[in-house]
């Protein structure tokens, strides 16, 4: 089973490999402790080897991420409940097979540990989240355990990430629960574009080379395949500057330059959509941008819904300062903020400037 974890998910094998199982007959599932993974081997009769993968790696991360020193005088139990989101969301969205009754919820994609913590803690039906109710959740009453401040397993962990990030072997979204590794070490326009090319299939090729790095005299392979078909909208409220502004149309044509087949619906926007635009490759952007009032996310998702016929990806470029409304987009959405700006996006995936 670890084996074949290792094969079709290296990281996640890997992470898994380092677990420490351990029986443990006074508890109905499993557990997960600073130094094992505990489990009834009954319980373990009733779930495939997929999902065996699934717990085993769930355990060993709560573990590698170094959780027990980021608490930071946060609650034992939410603070388990919020690792146990973040993990689960992560596994999930790679593929993993995830047993029933875990901790998992999509509202929480995207989202580290620290961000699903303040939104639970936040939370006005916080009865639901009582340790009452989440017994289940066994590692939320850890023993205190000394651990030495080079943990073996940190270690091991940090030198998979690096290989496998030289490799491009890392899961989607890992950067977002593994903040201490990847901070200045991935630019923002690579995870950008790392996330285009996962969300369409492409194929690579020389001819003709990838405009993108031609000014600075590389050739490098173009990326051709199925029409990528997605949805831009650019937030020009009063609270975007020129300058933001700018930035936000030269990331666009960026993308435009680096992809060969692309139809894309450019929508100007801030309390409502002043302006759409359909690009197709060899188009230019070059328009007066209209705005300059409050802005309103969920009239332009609403304007999506409407007009625009089940996009697969939107990109929003924004501060994320706004009114988000209780329901969002269907479609996968990614945040593309200001670097300053709002830090407490209710739902889709961040990226900032």
């Amino acid at each position: 089973m670890k084996a074949k974890l290792l094969i079709e998910q290296p990281y996640f094998g890997t992470v898994a490999a380092m677990q420490e199982p351990k029986l443990n007959e006074d508890i109905q599932i499993c557990l997960s402790t600073p130094t094992h993974f505990e489990y009834n081997d009954d319980y373990l009769e009733y779930i495939s080897d997929d999902e065996l993968a699934f717990l085993l790696t769930n355990s060993a991360m709560h573990q590698a991420l170094g959780y027990h020193k980021r608490k930071e005088g946060r609650l034992d139990w939410m603070w388990a409940l919020a690792q146990d989101y973040a993990i689960n969301s992560l596994l999930v969205n790679n593929g993993l097979s995830m047993p029933s009754g875990v901790n998992y919820d999509d509202i929480y994609d995207g989202m580290s540990a620290e961000a699903i913590y303040n939104l639970l803690e936040l939370d006005s039906e916080a009865d639901k989240h009582t340790p009452k109710d989440t017994n289940h959740i066994k590692h939320e009453k850890m023993d205190e355990v000394d651990l030495p401040d080079e943990n073996p397993i940190d270690m091991v962990h940090d030198q998979t990430i690096q290989k496998l990030k030289q490799q491009g072997d890392l899961p989607l979204g890992i950067e977002i629960i593994v903040p201490k590794i990847f901070e200045g070490k991935i630019s923002w326009r690579d995870e950008l574009f790392t996330i285009l090319e996962n969300s369409f299939k492409f194929d690579y090729r020389l001819s003709p080379p990838n405009k993108r790095y031609l000014a600075q005299g590389v050739a490098l392979p173009s990326l051709s395949g199925e029409i990528m078909r997605l949805v831009v909208a650019i937030d020009s409220s009063g609270s975007i500057d020129d300058k933001l502004l700018g930035e936000f149309l030269g990331e666009i044509e960026s993308i435009m330059n680096s992809f060969e087949n692309f139809e894309i619906d450019l929508l100007i926007a801030d309390a409502k959509v002043h302006e759409h635009h359909v690009l197709y490759p060899g188009d230019e952007i070059d328009y007066k941008i209209k705005g300059g009032g409050g802005t309103r996310f969920d009239t332009t998702f609403r304007y999506i819904y409407e007009n625009i016929n089940s996009p697969k990806l939107i990109l929003y470029f924004t501060d994320g300062f706004g009114t988000f409304g209780e329901n969002e987009p269907d479609s996968d959405l990614v945040w593309i903020l200001s670097k300053d700006g709002n830090h407490n996006i209710p739902f889709g995936r961040v990226i900032h400037l």
